[in-house]
Order: C-alpha cells, then sequence, then structure tokens
C-alpha cells in the first residue's frame, strides 16, 4: 500500500484510508485476495473497498489479471452477480486495465469537504426524539438490521455484518461517542435513523473529521432527521478537535449532494465505479 501510494498518487487517498481499509480486512478473509511469490506481496483485492492494487515494482507481469480473475471466481462462488472497482481515472495505464478485462463505468462516489472556516448550525433536537450511543450491551445483529434497512434506497447497499460492527467496536480507536441513534421518545429502544463518524488523526497536520454513514429508516424520512444528524455529526467532530470534515456520496443520491452542498460541503474528487458482470458460466452450480 505504501508503494502504490508513493507511486500513483491518488487523489483523496491518505494514511488514514490505509489504516481503516487494513482494520476491516480481518472481518472475513474470503473477500480479500493476496498474490503472493517467494514471500514478496505482489498485489491484493479487497472487495469491501473496491480496490484492486499491484505492486508498482512488479506491474506488467500479468498479476492484475490473475487478481481479477481469482476475483471473479470468488464472486461467483458468493454467487455475486457482479464485481465492481474503484478506477482511477488520472492513471491511464489502470484506464487501460480496466477496459482489458472488460470492466465499464457505472457510478461515480464523490469525497466532499467541509473546510474549518465555514460554520454549521448546531443541531435542534425536537422533544419527541430522543438520541443515545453505542453501548457494549447493544443488541449488535439488531442494530445491523437496523442499519441495513436505514440504508434502503441508497445507490450502493450499506453491507454491514455483525461481525464487521464487532471487530470495528473492538478497534482500539473506536469511540462509541461517535455513533449517534435518534429514536421516538417514546420508543427510545428502536432507532429510527444514524450517524457514525470518527476523528481521523495524523501527524502530519491537525485532525481531520470523517462522517462514514448516516442513515434513516424510509417510514422515517421528510421529517428533517437527516439535516439533524449531519449537523450532529459536524457539532460532535468538531467539538472533539477535527478540523476539516470529510465525507463520500454516490453522485446518484441527488437528497444527499443538496444537502451536502448547501451546509457548505465541496465536492475534492470524484472515484469512479467499475463494473462487470460476473459471466454465467462462472455462476453454474
Amino acid at each position: 500500500m505504501l508503494a502504490a501510494f508513493a507511486t500513483d498518487e491518488m487523489p483523496g487517498w491518505t494514511h488514514a484510508e490505509m489504516d481503516v481499509e487494513i482494520s476491516r480486512i480481518p472481518v472475513d478473509p474470503g473477500e480479500t485476495l493476496i498474490a503472493e511469490e517467494d514471500g514478496a506481496i505482489l498485489g491484493y483485492w479487497a472487495r469491501r473497498f473496491d480496490d484492486l492494487r499491484v505492486h508498482p515494482a512488479h506491474r506488467r507481469r500479468g498479476h492484475g489479471r490473475a487478481l481479477f480473475a481469482a476475483a471473479l471466481a470468488r464472486m461467483a462462488a458468493r454467487a455475486e452477480t457482479a464485481i465492481s472497482l474503484h478506477v482511477p481515472t488520472h492513471l491511464p495505464a489502470s484506464v487501460a486495465f480496466a477496459e482489458a478485462v472488460g470492466l465499464a463505468y457505472r457510478s461515480s462516489l464523490w469525497q466532499f469537504r467541509l473546510p474549518a472556516r465555514t460554520a454549521v448550525p448546531e443541531p435542534v433536537i425536537p422533544d419527541d426524539l430522543a438520541l443515545r450511543h453505542w453501548t457494549d450491551d447493544i443488541d449488535v445483529e439488531a442494530f445491523v438490521a437496523f442499519a441495513n434497512a436505514a440504508w434502503e434506497g441508497h445507490p450502493t447497499a450499506l453491507g454491514v455484518t455483525p461481525e464487521l460492527a464487532r471487530l470495528v467496536a473492538e478497534l482500539p480507536d473506536f469511540d462509541p461517542g461517535g455513533i449517534c441513534l435518534v429514536s421516538e421518545a417514546t420508543a427510545p429502544d428502536r432507532p429510527i435513523g444514524f450517524a457514525k463518524v470518527e476523528v481521523r488523526r495524523s501527524l502530519a497536520g491537525p485532525p481531520t473529521g470523517w462522517i462514514g454513514q448516516i442513515g434513516v429508516l424510509p417510514e422515517a424520512r421528510g421529517r428533517g432527521l437527516g439535516r439533524m444528524l449531519l449537523r450532529w455529526s459536524v457539532s460532535y467532530l468538531r467539538r472533539h478537535g477535527a478540523a476539516d470534515i470529510e465525507l463520500a456520496v454516490e453522485a446518484e443520491n441527488e437528497l444527499a449532494l443538496g444537502l451536502y452542498l448547501r451546509t457548505g460541503f465541496e465536492p475534492v474528487v470524484a472515484w469512479q465505479h467499475w463494473v462487470k458482470a460476473v459471466p454465467a458460466p462462472l455462476l453454474r452450480p
């Protein structure tokens, strides 16, 4: 990862992003493939991050194609109908590789940044709502079912599993206060919306805030909960030392795009999703 970071100069790709990706890999080893030769790592594929990379010193030797073929077979074994990768379009070789293996552009994921100087109103919590945070005794399976339901209708699935939720909660830098659950005041144990944020610290500068998810159950939408949770997220991150605040949003999610732009977020870079259907012969039992 460090070698690719130094060579490829990926917009929006930071050491913090690498730490996040590495920390999530152990939750499901079957979703990660690594190419090795004589003990050296030549490249890897991480399905959760739509990420396929080859070490700069080992490129143009077919390792990328071999990894992609193995990833395609792995997706077929899991009865997935398509494979998706982020393609860095500022690298002509990456675009050529994507086209050569049959990938085609599908959509874009925008990274947005809220500058530290931008004023955002504090959230107003109506009397009929209650807020609480992650606790050690939370029902993880119930939370995961709720979080995935609150993500319904988004261009890409949230894909949270109980195993991933437990892994993240056990990380040394996990902040339970960075998960906000909003419920009706009359039913505080049944959340209808949530936000997950984290402060990402760096030796190179001030901490950056990251808004990972904001989701509201379909039946609770249209009440301004998304705006309230966004303002809560910004307030929480700034109170905990974050300067600029970042998030990612699909270009197809027009409602969220509008909310973020009105709040003062500015587009930084677009990461392109490219996809390929899993060939029918691979899907046969």
